[in-house]
């Protein structure tokens, strides 16, 4: 088949699977929530918005103890689960205050940060080492702007107010000033307008954790002065602080501490509503600090007030009911005052995103995803080394066998499957409450199961074998990687609920990505779909023969719907939204096609290719930018940032840059690149140049294994994952190269040959 025809097939597919799923065109942007049966409506703005602060309170904690005042609020307003992630895997109180009053993720810290706010001494509160705090966020690369919602406030004529006051005592009895909470509504010289953060808001109490407690008629008083003299006030329930930062508690230790420390938070909260005015005001409550021992957990976060309907909560930063991140608080409060985010903020206003109103069964599925996503991120790193080991061993054996003991064939054979097995499994491992196992019996759990599902493929494949001719080495690898292609791409068609909380998926608590195909789903899906494009290929042409010119043509026409229907899945804002993937997989699709259509790869190619990865990114660029602003994915928020000038562009690339570079280094999967390269290499330079007799052997491999390069090149460069991404698509190729390497060889095919992409072949 001619080249020409081959793409312009490709490209009408695509064009055709844009068309079908459709961009999803609503109204103009608005801050809005939620009311059943009427979708998304606007909100007014508000007359002051007050920011309730109750650091590491989690959705586990509200479960079990039920705090009236609180849960009160939760049931007439949208919760979710907050993910308080700034720059790294512990974020600080500083940090927390940081993000939340910059609106993108943003450090607080500097040398001396005890020194950060002003001893108490100066009310309203003044931020010292403001130029410090400016330059860590410039060497960062967020962008982050210090004290962006508290400028934007200024400039509109609105004043901010902040209660608060965590300190501590320490070991010798010397305060440690923690008032870090003058960082969220301080504007760009450091300065709020009302409040106070001073000692005079803490008494002494020996059975406290940190000696110290909140003054609670101190602290309402300080509020009600701040609430008649601002438009927007931050109001800490800084006991919950203190349990977390104390270095020493002397009172009851652990969760004992919590709770007693929320007690006295519900009861300031109580007393604080009593001046606030649900029909009027806005409430947003946050908990901008994880108490989760050894890094970030996900926290309560809560808005109430006029238009908010009670249910789940969500943003446009995480398009998912029930998430949002602490960037989003910053855009929320402007939004309720009907003022515009700066460009600098990143975050998006909260919306409600219905439901039931908030009650106990909403706490309880809420504290269940808060278990499930601290589990996940406990689990992934072991699992991962497990899964790294695996293949390490299975190429070990696989030389061994090939080189100089053949009888481990049989046992190469099984751990290759098993290592395909995996993938899929613990994507389906989400429908369960895999947390349960523990870290380790979860990992022996998949390993079984691994097993188990790869023994079952084995026995599949002698059963297909025996009724339709199809050479068995070809059939149990292709079962399982076909069914890593179906779990993933009917994921993703149905939302993505398997992506989230699984290892192979993304965190809530890391918050790189809430929807859509997450880095290593890509990988996975898209070595898996030229995998199983050219081993059922291989299949057809080992069985049927050489068919006439008519059916080859129909069959490759096969080949590039089911490519181009990935690409789809993968790319589109309302599936996968993932532009480094389709600027990998088209390239990838495309040699596919033209290689198995006869064709040879030449220079001119290189320009066809571009311009129909470009074309095709742009399309989806388009049907995302097509939305309200308010649904669109990180595709058309990064579009609109190319078409407003590019501002940030460049920064986004440099990070993105940097962070595969930081993987090279501390990643597992940088250890699985070079062994994979090894056995490549061996491979290819063995006496008997085994990969040479199989791409002989196996109609189709060749452009296979040429697009896999591809692919690989591509995936690792464009996408923030650095190293991970090609070491999991070699974790699909390889074991599928594997199995068909110590298998007998296929049976003679008929000896006609049909160009470049084998659909027959001739034995050597």
């Amino acid at each position: 088949m001619r080249r020409a025809p081959t793409a312009a097939i490709l490209v009408l597919v695509l064009v055709a699977g844009l068309g079908l799923v459709g961009p999803c065109v609503g109204a103009a942007d608005a801050v809005s929530a939620s009311v059943p049966g009427r979708g998304r409506v606007p909100v007014p703005p508000v007359d002051r918005v007050l920011i309730l602060s109750v650091p590491t309170l989690d959705w586990g904690l509200v479960d079990e103890e039920r705090p009236p005042a609180l849960t009160g609020l939760f049931a007439r307003g949208a919760v979710a689960s907050l993910s308080v992630r700034a720059v790294g895997p512990r974020t600080t109180l500083a940090e927390g205050y940081a993000t939340l009053g910059a609106g993108t993720r943003a450090t607080g810290q500097v040398e001396a940060e005890a020194a950060l706010v002003d001893a108490g001494e100066v009310s309203p509160p003044v931020v010292s080492g403001l130029d410090e705090v400016v330059a860590a966020n410039q060497a960062l690369g967020y962008g982050a702007v210090p004290g962006a919602l508290g400028q934007a406030l200024g400039a509109a004529g609105r004043r901010s107010a902040v209660v608060a006051n965590a300190d501590v005592l320490g070991p010798t009895g010397a305060r440690r000033p923690h008032r870090d909470a003058a960082l969220a509504l301080m504007d760009e010289a450091g300065r709020v307008d009302a409040g106070t953060v001073g000692p005079e808001l803490a008494v002494t109490d020996p059975g406290v954790g940190g000696g110290l407690r909140t003054d609670i008629d101190a602290t309402l008083a300080a509020f009600s002065a701040a609430w008649s003299a601002a438009d927007v006030v931050l109001l800490e329930a800084s006991d919950l602080a203190r349990a977390d930062l104390a270095p020493a508690p002397a009172g009851p230790p652990g969760d004992q501490a919590r709770r007693r420390a929320l007690a006295r938070a519900d009861a300031l909260v109580a007393a604080a509503l009593d001046e606030v005015d649900l029909d009027r005001h806005l409430v947003v409550v946050v908990a901008p600090l994880s108490g989760r021992p050894g890094g970030d957990g996900l926290t309560v976060a809560a808005v109430a007030g006029p238009g908010v309907a009670p249910g789940l909560a969500t943003s446009a930063s995480t398009n998912r009911a029930g998430y949002v991140a602490l960037t989003d608080v910053a855009p929320t409060v402007l939004a309720a005052l009907g003022l515009e985010a700066p460009a600098s903020m990143v975050g998006a206003a909260v919306t409600g995103a219905g439901g039931r109103p908030p009650g106990p069964a909403s706490f309880e599925a809420l504290a269940v995803a808060g278990e499930v996503s601290s589990f996940r991120d406990d689990a992934t790193g072991p699992f991962s080394v497990a899964f790294v080991v695996l293949q390490v061993l299975t190429y070990g054996l696989a030389a061994a066998a090939l080189a100089r003991w053949p009888r481990l064939a049989p046992v190469v054979g099984f751990l290759a499957l098993v290592t395909l097995a995996l993938p899929p499994l613990t994507f389906l491992s989400g429908l369960v409450r895999y947390d349960k196992l523990g870290v380790v019996g979860y990992v022996v759990a998949l390993f079984a199961a691994g097993a188990v599902l790869a023994g079952a493929a084995l026995a599949s494949s002698r059963v297909i074998a025996s009724r339709t001719g199809a050479p068995r080495p070809l059939v149990a690898p292709l079962l399982l990687v076909g069914l890593t292609l179906a779990v993933l791409v009917g994921d993703v068609v149905a939302g993505a609920p398997l992506q989230l909380d699984t290892v192979f998926g993304y965190s809530p608590i890391v918050a790189g990505r809430f929807t859509g195909l997450g880095n290593l789903a890509f990988a996975l899906v898209s070595m898996s779909a030229l995998v199983v494009a050219t081993g059922v290929w291989a299949v057809a042409a080992v069985v049927q023969g050489a068919p006439a010119p008519r059916p080859r043509r129909l069959w490759l026409a096969g080949v590039a719907v089911a490519l181009a229907t990935v690409v789809v899945a993968d790319g589109h804002p309302a599936l996968g939204a993932d532009v480094g993937g389709v600027l990998a997989l088209v390239p990838a699709a495309l040699v596919v096609v033209v290689l198995l259509g006869g064709g040879r790869l030449r220079p001119g190619h290189a320009v066809a290719v571009t311009a129909v990865t470009v074309a095709v990114v742009v399309s989806f660029a388009a049907v995302d930018l097509a939305r309200p602003v308010a649904e669109r994915t990180h595709v058309g928020r990064f579009a609109a940032q190319v078409l407003d000038g590019g501002d940030g562009v460049a920064m986004v690339i440099e990070r993105k840059i940097g962070a595969n570079l930081s993987l090279l280094s501390s990643s597992v999967w940088a250890l699985a690149i070079p062994v994979a390269l090894a056995f490549l290499v061996f491979l290819l330079r063995r006496r008997r140049a085994i990969l040479g007799r199989l791409q002989a052997d196996v109609p189709g491999l060749r452009a296979c294994l040429v697009a896999a390069v591809v692919l690989a090149v591509l995936g690792g460069g464009l996408n923030d994952s650095g190293v991970a991404v090609p070491a999991m698509m070699l974790a699909v190729l390889l074991p599928y190269v594997t199995v068909l390497a110590v298998s007998p060889p296929f049976p003679p095919a008929p000896a006609e040959r049909v160009g470049a992409g084998d659909l027959t072949t001739s034995r050597p």
